[in-house]
């Protein structure tokens, strides 16, 4: 071999050794950069986790006694309390107080029926404002307290009862009541109170007029 050949080997042999450390060394860099390249955020679509037991709200139940509950027939206790005559008409006062431990809510009328001595039903017509209570408001909404927290003025609804003693034509006479069911406004059972140290006969086919419940304290006007 020439000394000028010798040496053209010698120039390439070292041109290929200088390249393959450099080919080796720009591989590694390319995968440390791929490899620290940061990870997506997360997908705003994700489904929110399910809320927590203590975040979940029960609906409250209003049972009978609660407040604001209405009131049945159950929890209340029927009393009378008075009565009064004029012109031939006669007045009755009744009471009810409410026996369940939290307030509960009133309104309405209430139905009647009487009873003869024997228990047997009589001719019975309610007129809700009917007579002189034709001017009388409707009913209204209110709380009757539990008895004992107050005096029973205080404490009771009320309402009225009003009916003729006075024969009308073609009547015999006006036969008297034994006994009087009452039922409260909205409720299917009754209360029953005897009629004892007062007096229930009405004329006009037992013509019963009445006015709605009261708040205690409130008379008819």
């Amino acid at each position: 071999m020439t000394r000028g050949a010798l040496g053209a080997a010698l120039a390439v042999l070292s041109m290929a050794a200088c390249g393959g450390p450099a080919a080796t060394t720009q591989g590694q860099t390319s995968h440390t950069a791929a490899s620290s390249t940061p990870l997506p955020p997360p997908s705003a679509t994700a489904s929110p986790a399910p809320p927590s037991p203590a975040a979940i709200s029960t609906p409250q139940v209003t049972g009978q006694g609660d407040p604001g509950a209405r009131c049945h027939t159950g929890q209340l206790m029927l009393k009378f309390a008075g009565a009064q005559g004029a012109a031939g008409t006669m007045f009755l006062t009744f009471r009810l107080a409410n026996t369940a431990p939290s307030p509960c809510l009133a309104r309405g009328f209430v139905g009647m029926q009487m009873l003869d001595a024997a228990g047997g039903a009589m001719p019975t017509r309610v007129v809700r404002n009917g007579g002189f209570f034709a001017n009388q408001p409707p009913p209204s909404s209110f709380l009757i307290r539990p008895a004992g927290s107050g005096p029973p003025a205080a404490t009771a609804a009320t309402f009225q009862v009003a009916y003729s003693n006075v024969p009308r034509s073609g009547e015999a006479g006006c036969p008297e009541a034994f006994q009087l069911l009452v039922t409260p406004p909205d409720e299917y059972d009754h209360l029953s109170i005897p009629v004892q140290g007062w007096t229930l006969a009405p004329c006009n086919k037992g013509e019963l007029d009445v006015t709605p419940l009261r708040p205690p304290g409130v008379a008819p006007q």
